[in-house]
């Protein structure tokens, strides 16, 4: 997979659950790792979440809060206990965060429904096969 970029953008908004979102954002979450998560200032709950894992970082960002760290095996049982909101007018939010950014050049972004990814995961074979099983549900692009 090298030098590929993908983008996936979740365009089934009957999905249920989050189970694609859980399974995708683990391939790519790896302990050391640096992580940013992009919260609206109106998201006080979800801000609250975040800063667990990690603090604020310094931004100019007047519409938000960035919350920065390093990810552990707290930050990814996390993500593998991360309940889909119900709150879905706007989106069919799979994650209660708007985005998730790693340093790997994997992020979640737009409540889950978007995924740019631009390195490889930590199983080449099970990402392909997700990837297969994500097509019923999204539109794929590589590059």
């Amino acid at each position: 997979m090298d030098n590929l970029q993908i983008e996936i953008q979740i365009a089934d908004n009957s999905l249920q659950d989050n189970k694609y979102w859980k399974r995708l954002v683990s391939m790519f979450a790896v302990v050391g790792l640096k992580f940013e998560i992009h919260c609206w200032n109106e998201e006080i709950e979800e801000t609250k979440t975040a800063l667990k894992f990690g603090k604020e970082k310094s931004t100019d960002w007047e519409f938000g809060t960035i919350i920065e760290g390093v990810i552990d095996e707290k930050f990814i049982e996390m993500i593998h206990h991360t309940v889909k909101p119900p709150d879905t007018a706007i989106y069919n939010k799979m994650t209660p965060f708007f985005s998730i950014f790693f340093e790997n050049g994997f992020s979640s972004e737009h409540y889950g429904t978007e995924f740019h990814i631009s390195s490889t995961p930590i199983d080449d074979a099970d990402f392909t096969v997700l990837l297969k099983k994500l097509r019923e549900h999204a539109i794929i692009n590589e590059f």
